[in-house]
Formats: structure tokens, C-alpha cells, sequence
């Protein structure tokens, strides 16, 4: 019989199957009903037969890996014998969040042993030790299949007085409930119930109300801010980065000549270096290479003179002169 039991504990251990999301997740409790197949020592001259047993177990798992549980277990047998026992033990358990999951197991229990035929009645404690399986099933993780083997050693006093090693097989149905991490909608690491911020973007750094941390206030969350010390005030991208129109490699917010070409070289103020006219407009495409100093120029490099007086913008004193009006060399009547 016990080579028996040694080769079913094995096949629970080495047994594979294919491994879905599943219960036994840390804060979980389990309760189930099992059977168990009993086969006592000798109990001195008293050899009680093997048969049934009845077992409530219920179970914490502190961790996916560690948990604990307590057993109650009660087995009547031939002749006139009852081995009852309550126990508590220590479970380590094996391939986390996994659908199929095996455990070893070690612990303390008191074994109560009454048999009327030759007049004892004790309660002594035991140790047992084993292994076995949980398989979970349904997408909840609500309900779970467990088979298990124990040895359970106990020195029984009375008329008695022996060490007892007892053998243990079954299995049974437990519910699991609880457990797992709380919900957490957009995957910031603070549940649903306690965030403030709901939806923040993937990535993004939260604080302890779930809200997005913006360090240079630019909008932009950090984690996905490229550019987290960006000066106040400046326009970013989608980055966080400072935007930069023309892509001359000066942020929009410091751009003297907004619409240089991306070729064209340009100074910390993002004007063209070649502008021998310095009006700002590169000289590859100046169509006014001469344009007086000071005057405001349209796309091209020419000079400008919105109300037609012969006087350029930027250097006519009086913009808005009427029209036909005989001016000055400042533009003014």
C-alpha cells in the first residue's frame, strides 16, 4: 500500500497540464469536502481495517506560494475503532497563477484515538507531511478538483504505547474565494476603488490617488514626458518635448525666424546663418539679397509696404499713411 501511495504522489507532482490564469492568488481562502482513503497501522493488536474517511479542510494563502490550513477529519472503522483527527499545516505551493498547481505540505495535528474493544481512548499529538494538486477550474476561479497523500506519525499512549504511521489517499471539490489583486482599470498600480484618476495614459508615473505627476507642468505626464525639465511656458509636442515647427532645432518658444528651411543652418535664435541681408530669410532662397536693414521682408526675402507709400515696413514711422499722400523719407506725411 505504500509503494502505492508513493507512486500516486509522484504522478500528482511531475503531472503538466495546460496552464491558464487561475485561483490560489495571495488573500485567497479555499474550503472543501474530501474523501480520503485511510490505511491505519497495526494500533498494537488492534489492526483497524483501511476504509473511508471524511475530511473539511479550509485554507489562507498568504502568498501565491506560502499558505496555511486547518483539517478536520473523521474516520470509523472495524473493529470499533475511531480515528479522528484535527490538524494544521503548512502548504508550499508551486507554479503560481497557473490553472494546474501542486504543493507540498508539513504540519501539527492532535490524532484522537478510541477503540472499545480493548478500552482506549487518546489524544496525542502527530506529525504529517505530503504532497498534492489543485486543478481550477471556470474563468472565475470559484471552484477547484485537489488530490493529495499523507503519512501522519504518531506515538499512541495508552494501552497502546506504540508509534503509529498511518497512510492517507483521496481527494475532493473546494471553493476558492477572494484573493488576487484588486481591479485596476488603467493599469497604474492603484486599484479602481482609491483612484482619483481614472484612464491615466499607459506609463505615465501616478501619485497615491492614481494622478498623473507632471513635474515641469507642460501637460505631458512624466514617464512619458521625453523632455522632463521643459521651461515654463513653452509649447511641447506629444513627448513633452519643446515644439520646434520648422525643425531647425529651436524650440518654437525661442525662434526668431519661425518657417526656416530644415536645411538651412541656423544661430541659437533659429535665424539663418547665410543671410547676408539679415533680414532673416536664408539667402539660397532670398529673392532680395539687398533688403535694407531693418525692414520686414514676406516669405521670400522682399521687403514689405502694406500701405504703398514707397517706405518699407519695419521702417516706415507712419504705417497706415492715406493713400496718394506725398511722405517723407520715414513714410510719414
Amino acid at each position: 500500500m505504500r509503494r502505492t501511495c508513493l507512486v500516486t504522489l509522484a504522478a500528482l507532482l511531475f503531472c503538466t497540464l495546460p496552464a491558464f490564469a487561475a485561483g490560489g492568488e495571495k488573500g485567497d481562502w479555499d474550503v472543501g469536502l474530501y474523501m480520503m482513503q485511510v490505511s491505519p497501522d497495526n494500533y498494537g493488536d488492534l489492526n483497524p481495517d483501511s476504509g473511508q474517511a471524511w475530511s473539511v479542510k479550509g485554507g489562507y494563502f498568504f502568498t501565491s506560494r506560502w499558505s496555511v490550513e486547518g483539517a478536520y477529519q473523521w474516520f470509523s472503522t472495524d473493529p470499533n475503532t475511531d480515528l479522528n483527527s484535527l490538524r494544521f499545516d503548512g502548504l508550499w505551493n508551486f507554479r503560481a497563477e497557473k490553472k494546474f498547481r501542486w504543493f507540498l505540505m508539513l504540519g501539527l495535528g492532535r490524532e484522537y484515538t478510541k477503540a472499545s474493544d480493548i478500552d482506549v481512548d487518546e489524544a496525542n499529538w502527530g506529525w504529517n507531511w505530503g504532497g498534492g494538486a489543485r486543478w481550477y477550474f471556470g474563468k472565475k476561479r470559484y471552484w477547484g478538483l485537489r488530490a493529495e497523500a499523507r503519512w501522519i506519525d504518531v506515538k499512541v499512549g495508552g494501552d497502546i504505547d506504540q508509534t503509529q504511521n498511518t497512510t492517507e489517499v483521496g481527494g475532493g471539490l473546494f471553493m476558492s474565494v477572494g484573493g488576487g489583486e484588486p481591479p485596476d482599470s488603467d493599469g497604474d498600480h492603484v486599484p479602481d476603488k482609491k483612484d482619483k484618476c481614472p484612464g491615466t495614459p499607459k506609463g505615465a508615473y501616478v501619485d497615491a490617488d492614481g494622478c498623473p505627476k507632471d513635474s515641469d507642468k507642460d501637460g505631458v505626464p512624466d514617464g512619458i514626458d521625453k523632455c522632463a525639465s521643459t521651461p515654463a511656458g513653452y509649447k511641447v509636442d506629444a513627448t513633452g518635448c519643446p515644439a520646434d515647427s520648422d525643425g531647425d532645432g529651436v524650440a518654437d518658444a525661442e525662434d526668431k525666424c519661425p518657417g526656416t528651411p530644415k536645411e538651412a543652418k541656423v544661430d541659437t535664435k533659429g535665424c539663418p546663418v547665410e543671410d547676408a541681408d539679415g533680414d532673416g530669410v536664408w539667402d539660397k532662397i532670398d529673392r532680395c539679397p539687398e533688403t535694407p536693414k531693418g525692414a520686414k521682408v514676406d516669405p521670400v526675402g522682399c521687403p514689405m509696404d502694406s500701405d504703398k507709400d514707397g517706405v518699407w515696413d519695419g521702417l516706415d514711422l507712419c504705417p497706415n499713411s492715406a493713400p496718394g499722400a506725398q511722405v517723407d523719407e520715414h513714410g510719414c506725411p
